[in-house]
């Protein structure tokens, strides 16, 4: 099958474009890629959307060089300073003849949770349930046929920010590339990388990029809930650069090089210094000035899941994602000493780019691939119906 998607993924610290297309196997065959670094966002603001403009326009002609073909319409990933999650409880009457749930009520539903609205500052993205309520029982599942008067559900609303979607378009408009569909980042990263039967009973999303972590409360397949946190990879280089008194770019090749939880008693630390020698200072130091920006990124993910009504024990398991920590050795089991919890990096293998700090970009493919290999209308109105609205449930 040679239909094409193209995706825009804008993180926190680089774009990245992707043109891609399905194997004969419905896998992600990579046609075209392009990255280019910019000065990413703050508290839910680009810092400089001169540049974030230029940097979406060189990540674009890049993929398009390489694949060979024009873009003129993509999918835009939205990460979680930039959205919202709502959920709401929906009630509808059951009008079958039979006075059995069918496919029409579910549609109804999902229908009544469209006409939900954040605010004046967003628009919905997604509307995904999460549970259904019939004559008192609980359903994860569908619960077609079901006999009933009344079928109820919780469901999960994500809205995009208006401003986003304003700033984004404009870029894009600046190139003759429009936007077709907005989708949720850390929706789509959790059905790429959470098994459903770790969804069923609630999973922790985690994605920590360069400048912020993005904590994301899953359940069965649904979103429930968002927190960002202002701390991501650049600050435990930051950190070493204050601490020892040395440039950014030899605080981050130390940090990539670091590994969790070893013994570093007595070892010295060899760091060139480009037009400044040779510098050498104690691991040991190294090591209590990374592990205690590790310590309060886990206080902070911890306080964050809570908040969220995640339940903090090894029942629920948490995916590290993005190349904040996840790329750094011994994170996971760090990570599992402190928060007593299971920590897993579970990045499906990519024809290329195959490494955590792209989780993000595949997700938003990969979830656009499955709809439109399956034919079904996306991300549009509430008028399609039932199973164009659950791509969270039914992805693969």
């Amino acid at each position: 099958m040679s239909r094409q998607t193209a995706v825009l993924d804008i993180g926190s610290s680089k774009v990245l474009c992707l043109i891609c297309s399905p194997d004969d196997n419905s896998e992600v065959i990579v046609q075209g890629a392009g990255i280019c670094g910019y000065k990413g966002y703050k508290n839910g603001d680009f810092v400089d959307e001169k540049r974030l403009t230029s940097a979406v326009a060189e990540a674009v002609e890049k993929a398009e060089n390489e694949a060979k073909r024009s873009v003129r319409s993509l999918v835009v990933g939205v990460n979680a300073p930039f959205s919202e999650c709502v959920l709401t409880k929906e009630s509808v009457q059951v009008t079958s003849r039979q006075g059995t749930i069918s496919m029409k009520d579910i549609d109804a539903i999902i229908d009544s949770a469209y006409g939900a609205q954040s605010s004046d500052d967003f628009d919905l993205m997604h509307s995904t349930p999460l549970e259904f309520y019939v004559n008192g029982r609980v359903f994860y599942d569908v619960p077609l046929n079901e006999k009933a008067d009344t079928l109820e559900a919780v469901v999960s609303n994500v809205y995009v920010s208006r401003k986003f979607r304003y700033i984004v378009q404009e870029a894009l408009r600046k190139h003759g590339i429009s936007a077709d569909t907005y989708i949720s980042v850390p929706l789509a990263e959790g059905s790429l990388v959470i098994p459903p039967e770790c969804s069923r009973s609630g999973a922790l999303l985690v994605d920590c990029g360069y400048t912020h972590t993005d904590v994301s409360y899953i359940k069965n397949m649904a979103l429930i809930g968002m927190k960002t946190i202002n701390v991501g990879g650049v600050h435990f280089a930051s950190d070493l650069s204050y601490g020892l008194n040395i440039p950014m770019a030899a605080a981050e090749s130390i940090k990539r090089r670091y590994v969790y939880s070893l013994d570093y008693r007595d070892s010295i630390e060899s760091i060139r210094i480009p037009d400044g020698g040779v510098f050498r200072v104690e691991f040991a130091a190294i090591q209590e000035i990374i592990e205690a920006r590790a310590n309060e990124l886990a206080e902070l993910v911890a306080s964050a899941a809570r908040g969220m009504g995640a339940v903090m024990d090894r029942g629920t398991p948490i995916y590290l994602t993005g190349g904040g920590i996840a790329l750094m050795r011994g994170s996971c089991e760090f990570l599992e000493k402190k928060l007593n919890m299971r920590v897993r990096v579970n990045m499906p293998w990519m024809p290329r780019l195959s490494s955590p700090n792209y989780a993000s970009a595949f997700a938003v493919m990969r979830y656009a691939m499955n709809a439109a290999l399956s034919e079904k209308p996306w991300g549009k109105s509430s008028k399609g119906g039932f199973l164009d609205k659950l791509k969270g449930i039914f992805i693969d």
